[in-house]
Formats: structure tokens, sequence, C-alpha cells
């Protein structure tokens, strides 16, 4: 299983927030299998967008004014789409105590799971999957 681990350093307080995205490996799976890669370099591509809604979770878990959990898509745009059609990545947002709890709910391997055990994460991102939007 494949994780992303992101950090946000607030240069103020010099606080790090840190978070670990999850299952990373087959949203970029499924990017390939239904993206223009052409447009990868796009802000509007989902990769970016995932980066900068990541940015803004951790911004505001930082100022603690983010609830979790936190259910959140990443659209493709249909121009984007080899199949001309809106797609959604799925992804949800939890705290670290939440995810622990529930984990066995989800095919995790040991790696990801001590990953995630690690006492400065934060919070804990899981890629649920995509769906199409007719």
């Amino acid at each position: 299983m494949g994780y992303l681990q992101m950090q946000l350093m607030n240069e103020t307080t010099e606080t790090i927030t840190i978070g670990i995205c999850l299952n990373i490996d087959k949203f970029y799976a499924d990017l390939d299998f239904t993206a223009n890669s052409d447009f990868e370099k796009w802000d509007e591509y989902p990769i970016e967008r995932f980066h900068e809604k990541m940015r803004v979770i951790l911004e505001e878990m930082e100022n603690k004014q983010q609830e979790l959990p936190l259910l959140f898509s990443i659209p493709l745009d249909e121009e984007m789409s080899f199949l001309n059609i809106t797609f959604c990545y799925n992804f949800i947002v939890m705290d670290k105590a939440l995810f622990l709890h529930t984990q066995h709910e989800f095919e995790l391997d040991s790696e990801a799971l001590e990953v995630c055990r690690n006492e400065d994460i934060g919070c804990v991102v899981l890629y649920l999957g995509m769906n199409t939007v007719m």
C-alpha cells in the first residue's frame, strides 16, 4: 500500500501539522486509468487539487477550525477525462484516534498502520475510490 506524508509548517509559531494519506497509489492508478496526462500541469488537474485541498485542511486543523471526520471529493473535469465523463475521487480525513478505532474496517498493511501510529501524525486521509457524475 502506498502512502504520502504531508506536512505544513506555521512560520509564525514554527509548529508542524502532519497528515498521512493512505491508498495514494490507488488514487494515482485511478488517475492513470481515467485522466488524460496532457493536463497534468494544470491547476485543475486532480493531483494539484488534492494538494491544495490538503493544504487548506492542514491549515484549518492547525487553527482548530476543521472538524473531523471530513469527506471530500476531488473532481476530474470531463474535458480532462479519456471518456468525457466527470469523475470524482473520494477521500475521508480522520483524526488519529478515530482512525485507530476503525482501522479494522480497512485492508491496510502493517507498514501503513505503523506509520499512522506515529505520535506526530495529526490526521489520516484515506482514499476511498472514485465514482462518475452524470
